[in-house]
């Protein structure tokens, strides 16, 4: 039986997701049909805790308020549960993507330049990479290093840890 234990590293989310507070409404036709309270944000979507989550696909125009910032965005539902619901943002105008980028480095206290915003829009939405047993340490070593340095770790710089030391 082979010794080595493969661990398989998986990117889920196209964005990273950031903890946040702020009040969302919800409106379906212009008219309002729910509110909640947006616990997660990121570039893609947001989650939304609410004692009346709504069914799957259905889309909706959100009104968010987060770290002082007014969005308005249509989404849909991407997925539930009994506190809430995951909401992926449809088609974001390029006003209100200026203000998405605004609210997310209010909250995440970062600076998102153009060329990080052209680059996380160009990562395909899955990467896998098997990493062995022997090689897992030095590559948890080096993510604590880097992100030590400088306080953050960019997917790029994920990708270029484990592709050297695979």
């Amino acid at each position: 039986m082979d010794e080595r234990l493969n661990l398989q590293l998986l990117e889920h989310r196209r964005f990273p997701r950031y903890p946040c507070r702020g009040a969302a409404e919800i409106l379906q036709s212009g008219r309002h049909s729910g509110q909640g309270t947006v616990s997660k944000i990121s570039r893609g979507g947001c989650y939304i805790e609410t004692a009346r989550p709504l069914p799957l696909g259905t889309e909706v125009q959100l009104r968010l308020t987060v770290a002082d910032i007014g969005l308005y965005i249509g989404a849909k539902v991407a997925c539930t549960d009994l506190v809430g619901m995951g909401m992926e943002f449809m088609v974001v105008p390029p006003e209100q993507g200026n203000k998405l980028a605004q609210t997310i480095e209010k909250v995440t206290g970062t600076d998102f330049s153009p060329a990080v915003l052209q680059a996380e829009r160009t990562q395909p939405n899955t990467m896998a990479f098997r990493i062995t047993r022997e090689v897992a340490p030095d590559i948890l070593a080096e993510i604590i290093k880097r992100i030590n340095e400088k306080g953050v770790l960019t997917r790029q710089e994920l990708l270029d840890i484990v592709k050297a030391n695979r």
